[in-house]
C-alpha cells in the first residue's frame, strides 16, 4: 500500500498522522520547517479536541503540561494591570470562562474529556513524539513540498531537492501555504481586517496581577484605542506547583502611531505601555505580525488531495475554534481514508468529507468574527467608550461607569449585559461540542433531523447527525464513557441486552461493504457495560429493543427506536443510505 501523504507538521499534520497510524495505515509527514512551531498561536483544546487525543493514548501527557484548571477558569477586562493612578489598575469586569466557576458541571455531563489549555509551543511536540514513534509513519522535517502531481492511482509530489515520493492520497495540512493554491482552490471570506502583532515573552508578571484565576486580560485603555487597540495578555506556563507561570503572549492591533514592523524595543515599549508599568524585566522571544481573517475554502478537495486545518480554513482566533475545528477535520477525514484503502467499494466515504466539514468551518468562522468584533461592539460601547473620541473623553466615560450617577449605574448594568453576551465567546459550549452535520455519511429520517445549534447551550441527543452522548459506564475493566467504546476505525452498534440477540443475527446475516467494519456494543442495565446512573437510557433516546449506530469518529450515523420485524432490512438500508453521499437529505 503506498502511503498517504501528509503535507504540513502542525498540530492538524501531526494528528492525522497518528490517526492514520493507529488506523494500521502508512503515512509519510512532510514539513518544510526544521522543527515545531516556535510561536505560541493557539492554545485553548475543547472537549471535542481532547476526547481525539484521549483515543489516540496522548491525554495523560497533555494534561500534565496543561495549564492548572484554577489557573484558567475566568476571563477580565481591565484598563491596566498596574493602579498607578485612579483610572489605571482598575477591574472593569470579569466573568467565569471556558467550563470554569459555575459552568464546571455542565462541562464535566457533557464529555468524558476537559476543557484545556496547553500552548501549541507546548502541544507540538507531545504530537511530534508521538507521532515519530508510530512505526506506520515516517515524518520528515526540514523537507519542502514543491510539486503535486496526480494520477489515476495516486499521487506523486516533487521535494524542493528534486527527490518524488508516490502515495495514495495527499492531506494538506500546510496552512495555506501551497496545497490549495496547486490545486486550484480559491477561498472565500474577508481578509486583512486587522492588522495584529503578538509578542511571546519571559517575565515575573505575577505580582501585577489582579486575579490569579484569569487565562486572559483584556486591557480597555482610551490612549490606545479602546480594546482591540489596547491589547490582550495571557499566560504560557510552564507552571509550577502554584500555578504561577513566567511566559506570555501580548497581543494588540496596530494604531496609527505604531512603527510598521516592530522591533524589539518598539514591542517591549508597546507591552510596558498596556501593562501600564515603567519598568519589566523581561526576556522577548519571538514576535508575530498578523492579520484577522475569516476565510473558508471553496473546496476541501481536489482529485485525491483534501484540504484540513488552516489548510482549508483560516479562523479568527476569538473563541479558539481554529485549531479545534482543524484538528477534527482530520478526525473526519482519516477513517475515511483507512477504510476506503482497505475497501474501495467504501471510497464513496470519501465524497462526504466536504459535505460535512466545510459547513461547520463556515459557520465557526463567522461566529469567531463576530466575538471579535463583539470586544468593540458591546464591551467599549456599555462602557461609553467612542474610537473616533479623544483619549479624555474615554477617561471620563470610565470616570462615569464607576461612579454612583444615574448614567453610571446605567452603563455597568448595560456592561454587566454585554458580559453576559460574551458566552458566544466564553461559555460556547454549543458551538464547541453540538456542532452536527446535515448532511453526508449518514441515514437521517426526517422525523429525526439535526437540531439548531445555539452556540452556548450543549444539548446531547443521538440524532444522527451529532455526537454519541456521553455517559459513565460500569465496564468489566471499570469505569468508561460510551464515547470510548467504538473500536478504532470501526462502526459500533449500541443496543440493549433485550434485543441484542436479535440485532446481532440481523447484522451477521448481511452482505454489505460497511457490514465487516460493525461491531455490536452492548450498554444498558444489565449488559457488560452497565448503565447503573440511568444516564444512557436517558440520552440515547431510544427504547431498549432499538439501536443507535455510531461512526468511527463518534458521530451518529443512524438510529432505530425499537427492533423491526426485519431488522437486517433496516440495517441494509441503512448502510446504502451512509454510502449514497448527499442523496438522502
Amino acid at each position: 500500500m503506498d502511503p498517504v501523504i501528509i503535507v504540513g507538521g502542525g498540530p492538524v499534520g501531526l494528528t492525522t498522522s497518528l490517526l492514520l497510524s493507529d488506523l494500521g495505515v502508512p503515512n509519510v509527514l512532510f514539513e518544510r520547517h526544521q522543527g515545531t512551531s516556535i510561536h505560541p498561536k493557539a492554545i485553548g483544546l475543547n472537549q471535542r479536541t481532547i476526547e481525539i487525543f484521549r483515543r489516540l493514548g496522548l491525554h495523560k501527557r497533555i494534561d500534565a503540561a496543561a495549564a492548572p484548571p484554577s489557573s484558567v477558569a475566568r476571563t477580565g477586562w481591565y484598563t491596566s494591570l498596574a493602579g498607578w493612578s485612579d483610572l489605571h489598575g482598575r477591574q472593569i469586569a470579569v466573568r467565569d470562562a471556558w467550563g470554569g466557576g459555575q459552568y464546571a458541571e455542565e462541562y464535566a455531563a457533557a464529555s468524558p474529556a476537559p476543557y484545556t489549555m496547553l500552548p501549541q509551543i507546548r502541544l507540538e511536540p507531545i504530537l511530534r513524539a508521538a507521532a515519530e514513534a508510530r512505526p506506520n509513519a515516517t515524518v520528515r522535517f526540514s523537507t519542502e513540498v514543491a510539486a503535486i502531481e496526480q494520477h489515476e492511482t495516486g499521487v506523486t509530489v516533487t521535494l524542493a531537492d528534486g527527490e518524488r515520493v508516490r502515495g495514495s492520497y495527499l492531506v494538506g495540512a500546510d496552512g495555506g501555504k501551497m496545497v490549495a493554491s496547486a490545486l486550484g482552490i480559491g477561498f472565500s471570506g474577508p481578509t486583512n481586517l486587522v492588522d495584529m502583532v503578538s509578542a511571546h515573552f519571559t517575565a515575573d508578571v505575577t505580582p501585577l496581577l489582579p486575579n490569579r484565576e484569569c487565562l486572559i486580560y483584556w486591557f480597555v485603555n482610551p490612549d490606545l484605542g479602546g480594546s482591540i487597540g489596547s491589547g490582550y495578555l495571557y499566560h504560557l506556563g510552564p507552571w509550577d506547583e502554584a500555578g504561577h507561570s513566567r511566559e506570555w503572549v501580548f497581543a494588540c492591533g496596530f494604531r496609527p502611531d505604531d512603527p510598521e514592523r516592530f522591533d524589539e524595543e518598539a514591542m517591549k515599549e508597546r507591552i510596558l505601555r498596556s501593562l501600564g508599568v515603567n519598568r519589566l524585566e523581561m526576556d522577548l522571544h519571538s514576535v508575530s505580525h498578523w492579520y484577522i481573517q475569516s476565510v473558508v475554502a471553496d473546496r476541501y478537495r481536489g482529485g485525491r488531495c483534501f484540504l484540513v486545518g488552516d489548510a482549508a480554513h483560516r479562523i479568527p482566533p476569538w473563541g479558539a475554534l481554529g485549531l479545534n475545528t482543524g484538528v477534527q477535520d482530520a478526525d473526519n477525514l482519516a477513517w475515511k481514508l483507512a477504510a476506503t484503502l482497505r475497501d474501495p467499494a467504501l471510497s464513496p466515504l470519501l465524497d462526504s468529507y466536504e459535505d460535512e466539514r466545510r459547513p461547520i468551518a463556515t459557520t465557526v468562522a463567522a461566529n469567531s468574527l463576530h466575538n471579535f468584533q463583539n470586544h468593540g461592539d458591546l464591551i467599549d460601547s456599555a462602557i461609553g467608550l467612542d474610537p473616533s473620541a479623544p483619549p479624555s473623553q474615554g477617561w471620563d466615560a470610565l470616570r462615569t461607569l464607576w461612579s454612583e450617577t444615574p448614567e453610571g449605574k446605567r452603563r455597568r448594568a448595560a456592561l454587566d449585559e454585554a458580559s453576559r453576551y460574551m458566552d458566544h465567546e466564553f461559555h460556547a459550549h454549543g458551538a464547541e461540542n453540538g456542532f452536527a452535520y446535515v448532511r453526508g455519511a449518514l441515514a437521517a429520517d426526517p422525523e429525526t433531523s439535526t437540531l439548531p445549534i445555539d452556540p452556548v447551550t450543549y444539548r446531547p441527543t443521538s440524532r444522527p447527525g451529532h455526537h454519541l452522548p456521553h455517559a459513565w459506564l460500569d465496564g468489566p475493566a471499570g469505569r468508561v464513557s460510551s464515547r470510548d467504546l467504538p473500536a478504532p476505525g470501526r462502526f459500533a452498534l449500541y443496543v440493549d441486552s433485550v434485543a441484542a440477540d436479535g440485532w446481532r443475527a440481523a447484522l451477521a446475516s448481511i452482505e454489505h461493504p460497511l457490514q465487516p467494519v460493525v461491531d455490536v456494543v452492548e450498554a444498558g442495565p444489565t449488559c457488560a457495560h452497565e448503565d447503573s446512573e440511568g444516564t444512557w437510557a436517558r440520552l440515547r433516546e431510544v427504547t431498549p429493543s432499538g439501536a443507535v449506530l455510531v461512526r468511527p469518529d463518534g458521530i451518529v450515523a443512524w438510529r432505530c427506536h425499537e427492533l423491526p420485524a426485519q431488522p437486517e432490512a433496516s440495517l441494509t438500508r441503512a448502510f446504502d443510505r451512509i454510502l449514497t453521499i448527499g442523496e438522502h437529505l
